[in-house]
């Protein structure tokens, strides 16, 4: 498989340099007890060869994305959702590319892609390969239906040999590091990320992640730590992909209209403010600014929903609320709570 995997990897090379692609970016451990998974269908089979199968089943759905970032040539995974070419990847993935090239599993002619639409929020990214049809695809699992210790499955691309490395949910809603799609060298960060025993390299990194099902419950991404990995929630992301293959082809977001920082408990302990999301910049002519809010407000609360680390304001903005909608935002400032009404306004998720 090694050498496949070589072989594939100077395959996509000797094409990026003839071709002189210029596509700028825009935009596995044994066990000694066999486990048994009872499945909702009531048949029950065991552990290992529920992942062989989910395995087996998204394989051919899992591409490699082979980027050109001078003066290297990486390459990360990703998973086809539609048969004519639509691939969702994260941003690690495609941040700083200037050139794209999609190896498809059982075909022997890369295909050029390009860039659809990102969020740095969620990190989810789009890409499409076109003049294609038919292909295998993956479909998201229920978001409600994930739990911490969860039988997870890691599947990369051809150019990872197909790697396939089982796991589980050890932990949700962490923060995670990622790169910047638009300035190389600046990192961003994640909220809500799934973290998982699963050690996840840059070749399976925007790969799936797989129920024994083979539905995806989150993107890898590659993590600094070699004993774990992290993925992004397919809770957080759906919403957004469902948006790109639309046809608008964009994602869009409510927004208050300002630039906010989440408020850990412990740095709401430590300053003596609640939980939340601080204001840091109101936009001119904002929706915030014109309801009166201010820099350095903490919001605790939209309507009803309590704003903290498992439910961060740009989550729930994009989960939970639209544009154009009346609100009523619950804030602190200085020493006491208050309350103002605003409309959401909408945007394309920033990069901060």
């Amino acid at each position: 498989m090694r050498a496949i995997a070589a072989v594939a990897a100077g395959l996509v090379v000797t094409i990026l340099v003839a071709t002189g692609v210029t596509l700028a970016v825009l935009r596995e451990q044994a066990r000694t007890n066999n486990q048994q998974v009872n499945l909702r269908n009531g048949v029950t089979i065991s552990q290992d060869s529920a992942i062989v199968q989910a395995a087996a089943k998204a394989r051919p759905a899992v591409v490699s994305i082979v980027t050109q970032r001078q003066p290297t040539i990486v390459d990360g995974s990703g998973y086809l959702a539609t048969s004519d070419g639509y691939i969702v990847t994260n941003i690690n993935v495609i941040a700083g590319a200037s050139g794209m090239t999609v190896l498809v599993p059982g075909d022997s002619k890369p295909h050029d892609a390009r860039l659809v639409d990102y969020d740095c929020q969620t990190g989810v990214a789009v890409i499409k390969i076109d003049k294609v049809s038919g292909l295998p695809t993956l479909g998201f699992a229920d978001p409600t239906a994930l739990a911490q210790g969860q039988v997870i499955v890691a599947v990369g691309g051809p150019a990872a040999g197909g790697a396939v490395t089982p796991g589980y949910v050890s932990a949700m809603h962490r923060v995670a590091a990622g790169k910047d799609p638009l300035t190389i060298g600046h990192t961003i960060q994640f909220s809500d990320t799934i973290q998982t025993s699963v050690a996840i390299d840059g070749g399976t990194s925007g790969g799936p992640l797989l129920n024994v099902g083979s539905q995806v419950v989150g993107i890898a991404m590659e993590s600094a730590v070699a004993t774990a990995g992290f993925g992004l929630n397919v809770a957080d992301i759906q919403d957004d992909v469902q948006q790109i293959l639309s046809s608008t082809g964009q994602v869009t977001v409510a927004s208050i209209g300002a630039t906010t920082t989440d408020v850990s408990p412990e740095t709401a302990s430590l300053n003596g403010v609640p939980e939340g999301s601080q204001l840091v910049i109101l936009d001119k002519g904002g929706p915030a600014g014109a309801a009166g809010l201010k820099a350095g407000d903490v919001i605790t609360q939209l309507d009803d929903v309590h704003i903290d680390a498992a439910h961060p304001l740009s989550l729930l903005l994009r989960s939970r609320f639209h544009a154009s909608q009346r609100v009523t935002v619950t804030y602190w400032r200085g020493t006491s709570s208050s309350q103002a009404e605003l409309t959401l306004s909408a945007q394309h998720p920033a990069c901060l």
